[in-house]
């Protein structure tokens, strides 16, 4: 599926996007006129299970009137739910072509990209989000990321005191943060067989000529969450205090906690593989109730 190139003449003229002021000069609708075309997709996998609870939880609770359908990507593994739909791709193939897969069961035009590992941390704001989706739609752009990246580069192009456009030579566009993606865009740029670090390496140049929205800082944000709840496969600290306070139970419980000691890291992983092995054949038994944050 072709990117397309930049368009020429005045249509071209989005990509030299103008400066804006919020709200008066949108068009404001509600965040519910946009629930025919949005769809939430969780990225994830059976591997990933023990934090399908704890993401619902907290998705539920800060975001309790979200207009939008929201779907988990999972392996072979069954779900019970009022509030996530799965989308069962078969046998783990890799990041990019479980994605693949999973979004042809979606009609929505656009997905609003997460991860399971993306506690929610703090109330969504609707209404600021709808003036960034406004914003997104009425400038056809490919991807407008919720996330700011660490260091902006100096050719970034602020709109206004909240985000701005992505310039073209970055090697950030396609950073897997919760991002709203044009479908066809990210079908396009999907490649079978890549990681999600593929993706976030090499992608960029596929969508040089498109339009890529990002946040200017991470104080701003419409969806506020931590990133991430698990880094290179161990829980963060962080994320068992969220759970903890909140009264969310992690089970099963197979998976270590993160350490900053490299050997400690590689040593627990290595351990958590053999009971990850156990808790998945134990699992398939029986659907997991997501919406349960504790027996």
């Amino acid at each position: 599926m072709p990117l397309g190139r930049k368009p020429r003449g005045a249509r071209g003229k989005k990509f030299l996007a103008r400066t804006i002021s919020l709200p008066h000069e949108l068009r404001m609708p509600v965040l519910k006129a946009f629930a025919s075309s949005v769809a939430v997709v969780v990225s994830s996998c059976d591997s990933f299970f023990d934090a399908w609870r704890p993401f619902v939880f907290f998705f539920r609770k800060y975001w309790p009137d979200c207009p939008f359908p929201v779907f988990l990507i999972v392996n072979r593994l069954r779900i019970r739910s009022a509030i996530v739909q799965p989308i069962s791709v078969g046998p783990d193939r890799e990041w990019a072509s479980n994605m693949i897969t999973a979004l042809e069961s979606i009609a929505q035009p656009y997905i609003l990209y997460f991860q399971e590992d993306y506690f929610l941390n703090g109330p969504v704001n609707n209404e600021q989000l709808t003036q960034d989706f406004a914003y997104a739609f009425d400038h056809d752009a490919a991807s407008f990321c919720f996330h700011a990246r660490g260091l902006l580069e100096p050719n970034f192009q602020p709109l206004n005191d909240r985000f701005g456009v992505v310039p073209p030579d970055s090697d950030g566009r396609t950073r897997l943060q919760v991002t709203l993606w044009k479908k066809a865009v990210l079908q396009a740029t999907l490649r079978p067989g890549e990681t999600a670090w593929n993706m976030e390496a090499r992608a960029s140049e596929r969508t040089r000529d498109l339009l890529a929205l990002s946040y200017l800082q991470r104080r701003d944000r419409p969806i506020p969450y931590l990133m991430s709840a698990i880094v290179r496969g161990l829980w963060m600290p962080e994320a068992i205090s969220m759970c903890h306070e909140a009264g969310v139970e992690i089970r099963p419980r197979f998976r270590s906690l993160h350490s900053d000691v490299a050997w400690r890291r590689r040593f627990r992983r290595g351990l958590d593989r053999l009971k990850l092995a156990f808790a998945l054949a134990r699992q398939s038994r029986e659907a997991i109730d997501v919406d349960a944050p504790a027996e």
